[in-house]
């Protein structure tokens, strides 16, 4: 009886193993797949995020930005150079949402560009909105940090 119930468990052990592996090789692929996707749309979704920056939409706005720092997230390796004017505008922006305006920077700090830095540096000086400005300062001394 405990021969039957050690072959059992080694079955029952075995089946579970094989099963995880096929699960985690199916998920690699997966992955694998969804990631080539993704990058061969990276073009496509930048260009749509740049002219989301355009919209009138302070909501909408929010959100490219925050995608654009999402995607920076997920592709460090990319350098998203496309993204740099139109997020220095939008900082440098003073009739621009306050909201808007931060998130831009913190994307600009997110891209790790001379172009990004100097705006951040530049808006840390000049901004006449107290949030920007105390924000740019905050990531210069961040940037400064590392």
């Amino acid at each position: 009886m405990i021969r039957f119930l050690l072959v059992i468990s080694f079955m029952t052990i075995s089946f579970a193993i094989t099963a995880d592996a096929q699960t985690a090789g199916a998920m690699t692929r997966s992955n694998l797949q969804s990631t080539r996707f993704q990058k061969q749309h990276m073009p496509q979704t930048e260009e749509m995020l740049v002219n989301g920056l355009k919209n009138s939409d302070p909501l909408v706005r929010s959100t490219d930005i925050q995608n654009i720092r999402d995607l920076e997230f997920a592709y460090p390796e990319e350098p998203f150079i496309d993204f740099l004017s139109p997020l220095t505008e939008t900082l440098k922006n003073e009739n621009e949402v306050t909201q808007v305006r931060i998130l831009s920077a913190i994307a600009l700090d997110g891209l790790h560009s001379d172009t990004g830095d100097k705006a951040i540096e530049d808006m840390s000086n000049t901004s006449s909105n107290k949030s920007v400005k105390e924000l740019c300062t905050a990531l210069l001394v961040k940037s400064q940090a590392h």
